[in-house]
């Protein structure tokens, strides 16, 4: 996972961004595991909604939830557990 002050532009894939504003936490962002190329960014702070929470285990493998459901484009749904993408 890279860390930040802002989402850059292009993101690499298979790698997590993760956005803090201060010591806050404020976005992930990441590019769609299908190979769709769209740029997913989801938000972390407690007071808005939707919102996902960010973890990493001790290897430093990331874990987000709720899982990640795309209503429109490609339409993927899955979690990210570990660093591995787990298809629903």
């Amino acid at each position: 996972m890279v860390q930040g002050d802002v989402l850059p532009s292009r993101l690499p894939f298979r790698t997590l961004t993760l956005v803090q504003d201060g010591s806050e936490d404020w976005c992930v962002g990441f590019r769609c595991p299908c190979g769709c190329g769209r740029t997913i960014e989801l938000s972390l702070p407690q007071d808005v909604t939707p919102r996902w929470t960010c973890s990493t285990d001790f290897l430093g493998r990331p874990t987000l939830h709720p899982s990640v459901w795309l209503k429109n484009g490609c339409k993927s749904h899955f979690w990210l557990r570990e660093g591995r993408v787990i298809w629903v």
